[in-house]
């Protein structure tokens, strides 16, 4: 699998996908909502019948990172791909669970060659993730996404708002696998596990830890005060332990009442640990080599890397040190996303990625 790419900084369509011919599909991403329409429509003329979906945010593509306009992200050779949408994501997406079923079916997907990545609407994630996941993990199919920044996606040349756009791809080359990157450390020097006493995940407040108010217990174990908190996640998120593994969880604030407000949710009874940053460097270095090494010749990595993530390492002068590393070896493109999806599971500050042999 290869990427070609076009960009235009004013969103002109034409200009952005002058140098694309015989794309398999078509990922492209915009600055601004108010763009999204226009881009779905005018990408489904130019290319009519390719499957293509479309999301708001940043996007990079190999070397280059874009912030505003629009960027076509074109997957060719050696794939076949289709298209579709999960409505209703945040309320029953399950709905139309029968058009995620149709695109393998029409891919002849087999496991370990064929897996789905999806874009979704700003607070879909929970619902979409569970719904695509409860149908893949029985088929063994990998899964990789993350959030558009606003309400809307598009698929196939249509906006959808409160929705969750997919692309089921089949390698004719090889496996496709999925992977996630944490750069943070449970190193559990900051408290250890804690349990979640209190929490709202309808509004991913968590109210108590171990029956302490949660900011206390945050605060207290990095002792820090309350107005450091409004950055701290750069360097100490949230880890939800699950199994023998950790998930992300960030911190947006902190409300009146001492309640953490997160950017996914907590339920009672989880089990949280505060996470340190790590060599983040040495990580995607580890990240590439891993890939590298499981599945041989890596010709293609399509990810979405978390908003967060994409400002420290742009405050730390990384982000475009990080852009050339992964396009070291192989082709890369993807989307500054909101939330990352990865599996069965909706994650904050991580990179997530399909790779294909």
């Amino acid at each position: 699998m290869n990427f070609v790419y076009g960009s235009s900084r004013n969103g002109n369509i034409a200009e952005a996908v002058e140098g694309i011919s015989e794309p398999s599909a078509l990922f492209f991403i915009v600055a601004g909502e108010e763009m999204l329409e226009k881009a779905a429509e005018e990408i489904e003329n130019h290319f009519p019948g390719v499957a293509s979906i479309g999301a708001v945010g940043f996007a990079y593509a190999q070397s280059q990172s874009f912030d505003t306009g629009v960027v076509v992200i074109a997957l060719k050779q050696d794939i076949l791909v289709a298209a579709d949408v999960l409505e209703e994501a945040s309320v029953m997406p399950v709905k139309y669970i029968k058009r995620l079923v149709t695109a393998f079916e029409r891919v002849e997907a087999q496991e370990g060659n064929t897996a789905c990545f999806d874009v979704c609407s700003a607070g879909a994630d929970l619902r979409a993730v569970t719904t695509l996941s409860s149908f893949l993990e029985k088929g063994g199919y990998d899964l990789a996404g993350g959030t558009s920044n606003s309400s809307s996606v598009a698929c196939n040349g249509k906006v959808y708002e409160d929705a969750c756009a997919f692309f089921v791809i089949k390698n004719l080359n090889g496996k496709i696998k999925s992977y996630k990157e944490n750069i943070y450390l449970n190193s559990g020097v900051y408290g250890g596990q804690m349990m979640v006493t209190e929490a709202d995940p309808g509004s991913y407040t968590i109210c108590t830890l171990d029956d302490k108010p949660a900011d206390e217990v945050y605060r207290s174990a990095l002792g820090i005060d309350r107005e450091q908190m409004k950055t701290q996640t750069f360097k100490n998120p949230f880890g939800h332990i699950c199994g023998s593994d950790t998930y992300i969880i960030s911190i947006k604030e902190v409300d009146d009442q001492g309640n953490i407000v997160a950017f996914r949710s907590a339920n009672k009874m989880d089990l949280l640990t505060i996470l340190q940053l790590g060599d983040y460097r040495e990580v995607v270095r580890e990240t590439i080599e891993r890939m590298k090494s499981e599945l041989g010749k890596v010709s293609a990595v399509l990810s979405v890397n978390c908003l967060f993530r994409y400002i420290m390492f742009h405050d730390d002068r990384y982000w475009d040190k990080y852009l050339a590393e992964m396009c070291g070896d192989f082709a890369h493109a993807g989307l500054v996303g909101v939330g990352e999806h990865y599996n069965a599971q909706f994650v904050n500050q991580t990179m997530c990625c399909l790779a294909f042999e």
